[in-house]
């Protein structure tokens, strides 16, 4: 692992992400995080931006937890124009896949690549299938990242979280952008007693920058406390 032992955080400035990236500055963390107003779609402002961020050197973690609020709007498949399921479903899948590309030049040999993901896809939510589009493909874009990069020691695993706590993070009374929390249905009651979400990811991230998880790499962990329990 890196000795600059640096995050980069990249996120919408809302949400998980930012409560995460906010957490880990508290404690003392060396974060980087990326300007709210990048696209992250565009890879050469991506690219501008990270190497401005990093500088000459590395980061050792970096933290992806950005969905474009837009996808988060409930309505019916058959509302849906060309143009809205470009935005909501598209548009996250491109900017995965460019910052993923764009991350690959200035993370350290050994580093840990973490991208926080809402439950949706698992669960199934009728109104918001470009949003579950895009969450799967992003984990399964990981995991073939994660094959690739293992040459480097670069491990790249995905957590999931209740769409509420991705949409929200700490921020239980925000508007996420704007947009309401979509109604998800609820396949039983949580098996854990009631925590923080944002604990709980920061927790796994923590395990996962262990020496002792440099064998986990493109997996799918859970932070959901006992409530959609995917094998």
């Amino acid at each position: 692992m890196a000795t600059s032992s640096r995050t980069l955080v990249i996120t919408t400035g809302s949400g998980i992400g930012a409560s995460v990236a906010k957490k880990l500055r508290d404690r003392g963390d060396a974060v980087i995080e990326t300007d709210l107003s990048l696209d992250l779609a565009d890879a050469h402002a991506v690219s501008r931006a990270l190497r401005s961020l990093v500088g000459s050197g590395t980061v050792d973690r970096v933290v992806l937890a950005a969905i474009d609020p837009s996808a988060f709007r409930a309505a019916p498949i058959t509302s849906l124009s060309e143009e809205d399921w470009d935005q909501a479903a598209e548009y996250p899948m491109r900017a995965a896949f460019v910052v993923l590309q764009q991350v690959h030049t200035v993370i350290a040999d050994g580093g840990r690549v973490v991208l926080i993901l809402p439950t949706v896809a698992t669960t199934g939510v009728a109104d918001l299938v470009p949003l579950c589009s895009a969450v799967e493909a992003i984990r399964v874009m990981a995991k073939a990242v994660a094959r690739r990069w293992g040459a480097r020691s670069i491990t790249v695993n995905t957590i999931e979280v209740e769409l509420g706590a991705f949409m929200l993070g700490d921020d239980v009374e925000g508007d996420a952008g704007g947009v309401g929390v979509p109604v998800v249905p609820v396949l039983g009651q949580p098996a854990l007693p009631p925590g923080s979400a944002v604990d709980d990811v920061l927790g796994l991230i923590d395990m996962l920058a262990m020496p002792a998880a440099a064998a986990i790499t493109g997996t799918l962990l859970v932070a959901d406390r006992g409530t959609v329990m995917q094998p």
